[in-house]
């Protein structure tokens, strides 16, 4: 990443006058900015326009949420029945003790 930074700077001509901290700043900034354009790149590359785009993520945002509390709920009863197998173990346990 630093190789880059500084082949980027000295195309530009502005490697030498920038300090550590500059130089970082400028990185940083670039790394921001990378999830951004790549998203407008794709928009562009799968010729829907954005606001299209925007439907498309939002759908696959609910089937994404949708799937999560299915798998949720899934492992909620299992360890409910885990507990209530347990429950019911230990009592058995505890009366054969008697």
């Amino acid at each position: 990443m630093k190789k880059a930074l500084v082949v980027l700077l000295a195309a530009i001509g502005v490697n030498r006058h920038l300090s550590a901290e500059q130089r970082q700043d400028i990185a940083t900034a670039a790394y921001h900015a990378t999830p951004g354009a790549v998203a407008g790149g794709a928009a562009r590359y799968g010729g829907l326009p954005l606001s299209d785009w925007l439907v498309v993520a939002s759908i696959f945002f609910i089937v994404l949420q949708a799937g999560y509390l299915v798998w949720k709920w899934r492992r909620d009863y299992r360890r409910d029945l885990a507990r209530r197998a347990m429950g019911k173990l230990a009592d058995e346990t505890v009366r054969g003790d008697l």
